[in-house]
């Protein structure tokens, strides 16, 4: 998607063109880490990229968990907690640091501009008729309803595991404070939620709709982990 700005040039504009998906593309893992220290998100890298206080929805204050997670593989955000619309790029936890830290009403043309300011980025000067510069800015303006478009996505079958690791962990023991939530354990059972003791984790396994055995996730019930790392993340087992 191009942004573009636009300057007067005798009865042409003179159109600054930033190339939203190009600037994205361009931004290192580095470069994110800057971003998100500047904004006071407290970074630190970890084995999928990054984690931060949630500065998405949260001011700088003991409120701000640390549960903003940046994925290198996507270049997607995405808040564990608080946020309505969870995922999403940087462009749009711009829009939400200067909405929230300076009362500053941004769109995603401001928030394309700031960043590519912000690590010396230039835009392409193109010349065009006044009436194809408003259609330019029309099409902006509805960018909230343009990206609530749902694209079809091809069906994707991820790798099948081993079900029997599951046998391996404990399901005698009761996970009170999931309990107290109001879960209960017939639920539990039923989505054969355990305890590995090994790594101190309360188990969560992962199926597709066929019933495939795709994957493992963790709620780790050492503080000091879950301060570092998030309390939720994959498991691995024996490899």
């Amino acid at each position: 998607m191009r942004l573009t700005s636009r300057l007067h040039k005798g009865d042409y504009n003179l159109m600054l063109v930033f190339d939203k998906q190009e600037i994205r593309d361009s931004l290192s893992i580095d470069n994110i880490f800057e971003m998100l220290e500047e904004w006071g998100g407290e970074p630190e890298y970890c084995p999928t990229g990054l984690i931060a206080r949630t500065i998405c929805h949260n001011h700088l204050n003991d409120d701000a968990s640390r549960k903003l997670y940046y994925y290198e593989n996507t270049g997607l955000f995405r808040c564990y907690t608080g946020c309505d619309e969870p995922v999403f790029d940087i462009f749009q936890l711009c829009i939400k640091v200067m909405d929230l830290q300076h009362n500053v009403a941004y769109d995603l043309n401001d928030a394309v501009r700031w960043i590519a300011r912000r690590f010396g980025m230039a835009g392409r000067e193109e010349d065009s008729p006044e009436e194809e510069g408003l259609e330019d800015w029309k099409i902006l303006a509805n960018y909230s309803r343009i990206k609530d478009i749902q694209i079809s996505a091809p069906h994707v079958i991820l790798e099948e595991y081993d079900d029997t690791i599951l046998s391996r962990f404990n399901y005698d023991v009761k996970i009170k404070p999931w309990l107290d939530e109001g879960i209960s354990q017939q639920v539990l059972d039923h989505a054969e939620i355990g305890y590995y003791p090994g790594d101190a984790q309360i188990t969560i396994p992962h199926f597709d709709k066929d019933g495939r055995f795709i994957g493992l996730r963790g709620r780790t019930l050492v503080q000091a982990e879950a301060e570092q790392y998030g309390k939720y993340r994959p498991i691995r087992v024996n490899g």
